[in-house]
């Protein structure tokens, strides 16, 4: 039997259950530190692991865990400022700096998940239809990619457009600890803010 007042249960069903809440908040890649992002210009020479195309393209299992960190899987966004000032490191990249992202873009197409490789042909499309429109000379084109171990097979493809369409930079949030492994190679960023918590591949 509780002894407690109704008073008494409501107060401590207010504290318990926050707490047990919090207890059980799921983990993410933000909380294993396991974000990184990458800033290229299509134009310039890009990562070869970026650039090999897979014999098979497969398809996306439903039943595997895919890297996400909550935004739509291919962004083609127009900014007013280069992305490269935003995120001059790989890492590490945090929630508030994505949350500065979403609101600093403006999003002309997504797809929150590539279920199809072909899909990437859409972007083509949009784009096409971009090139027709009046071009502010301030504000620039940036396509947002989130790799992961399906995505990455878009990614010759993607860049292939993105340089027949004069994309101004190419981001990637990444893993770090699943290939392709960039931070190795030549970029525009200054490297690691700290080192990660990662071993080096």
């Amino acid at each position: 039997m509780c002894n407690l007042s109704r008073r008494e249960m409501l107060r401590f069903l207010a504290i318990a259950l926050p707490a047990a809440l919090f207890g059980f908040k799921t983990r993410d890649y933000f909380d294993k530190e396991l974000v990184c992002v990458h800033v290229y210009d299509p134009g310039r020479n890009l990562p070869e692991p970026l650039l090999a195309r897979s014999r098979k393209l497969g398809q996306r299992s439903s039943s595997a865990e895919y890297f996400q960190i909550g935004l739509p899987e291919l962004i083609l966004c127009r900014t007013e400022m280069k992305l490269l000032e935003m995120f001059q490191y790989f890492w590490p990249v945090t929630r508030p700096e994505v949350k500065q992202l979403q609101g600093s873009v403006k999003v002309i197409y997504k797809q929150p998940v590539i279920e199809d490789i072909d899909k990437i042909a859409d972007l083509q499309k949009i784009l096409a239809a971009q090139n027709n429109l009046p071009q502010d000379k301030k504000a620039g084109l940036a396509v947002i990619l989130t790799l992961n171990d399906y995505t990455k097979q878009a990614c010759p493809h993607l860049i292939e457009i993105c340089r027949t369409n004069r994309i101004d930079e190419l981001i990637l949030f990444k893993d770090p600890s699943r290939p392709p492994y960039l931070c190795s190679h030549p970029s525009q960023q200054k490297g690691f803010k700290r080192p990660p918590p990662i071993s080096a591949p």
